[in-house]
């Protein structure tokens, strides 16, 4: 019967069926979405798959007989990623503090409190990318060079200025007390 059914027709058999009711009527509407080799898509949100960079470095034709170049590349790959990561995610607090001035004794805590979620966070994308093994060292490195990247800009010297400045730094704070 579901061979007869059109992909649309499927795909709403698919979208509207019981799951907890009718699991084997589930499980052949799926065997047959995947036999013809579609995949369900609501229309709302596409499915997000991470790209794992070293099984796809390594699937590339012209580095299938060379496995040190692909592990090579694959690394400097992921520590450029997992490096541009963390600078981006560090790139809020530069941009409160220094272009906006957004800055006082409670926000340079919040800034300081705040940054170390940045290069945990890096890390976290660096992995879902391919960063397990040995290519872990790549994924530190590339937190490193981003959070050194960050560090020169003059933001944490910046914020640090201000958290032991009794007077503000100048910028913004609201002009009553809690």
């Amino acid at each position: 019967m579901l061979a007869q059914c059109s992909d649309e027709e499927l795909q709403d058999i698919y979208f509207h069926i019981d799951v907890l009711r009718y699991p084997e009527r589930y499980r052949a509407v799926l065997d047959e979405i995947r036999s013809r080799g579609l995949q369900p898509v609501s229309g709302v949100e596409p499915e997000l798959v991470p790209q794992d960079i070293p099984q796809w470095i390594h699937t590339l034709s012209a580095l299938q007989h060379r496995p040190l170049l692909a592990a090579a590349l694959s690394a400097l790959l992921l520590l450029g990623y997992t490096a541009l990561m963390t600078f981006l995610f560090c790139l809020p607090i530069y941009l409160l503090a220094v272009p906006f001035k957004a800055l006082n004794q409670q926000g340079a805590l919040f800034y300081l409190l705040s940054f170390p979620f940045a290069p945990l966070t890096a890390a976290g994308f660096g992995r879902r990318a391919g960063g397990r093994g040995w290519y872990a060292l790549a994924v530190a490195a590339g937190v490193a060079l981003g959070v050194a990247a960050f560090v020169s800009t003059g933001t944490l010297q910046i914020v640090v200025q201000a958290l032991f400045d009794s007077r503000g730094a100048g910028g913004f704070s609201w002009p009553g007390g809690y």
